[in-house]
């Protein structure tokens, strides 16, 4: 009996799948609530909004400042899942942790998944256009 070595790739496609940028049921859900025209101006006036956040996370973190850290950490991370942005705010729980736990290394790098979360929301939201 030969015994073959399998050097086919993996097809567990599920490690490879990033989940969607925006929470498409939380868009819907905030179309029920304001409609859509509003919803459109809110992630539009979101994708304004966030990099300055993001760079006050950044600086707050070059101060050394892990209790502040944490406070707009946790406070970017709602503001966020109220327009469906998930990843982001799921990545400022994260930070929230990390800056809890003084972990600084995992504090850095999530700050850096945030600005590449943010660009790939940003891409979302413009290949979308008027159909967001």
């Amino acid at each position: 009996m030969s015994s073959k070595k399998n050097t086919e790739p993996s097809t567990d496609v599920t490690e490879s799948i990033m989940p969607p940028a925006l929470d498409h049921n939380m868009l819907k859900d905030l179309d029920k609530i304001m409609g859509y025209d509003m919803r459109v101006l809110l992630i539009q006036e979101f994708i304004t909004y966030a990099p300055p956040q993001i760079a006050t996370l950044q600086q707050i973190f070059n101060a050394g400042d892990t209790e502040a850290l944490w406070h707009k950490a946790h406070q970017f991370k709602g503001e966020c899942l109220q327009i469906g942005a998930n990843q982001l705010g799921i990545l400022c729980q994260n930070l929230e942790t990390f800056a809890k736990n003084g972990q600084l290394k995992l504090m850095s790098a999530t700050l850096d998944k945030l600005q590449t979360e943010l660009a790939r929301l940003k891409e979302t939201v413009s290949s979308f256009g008027e159909q967001l």
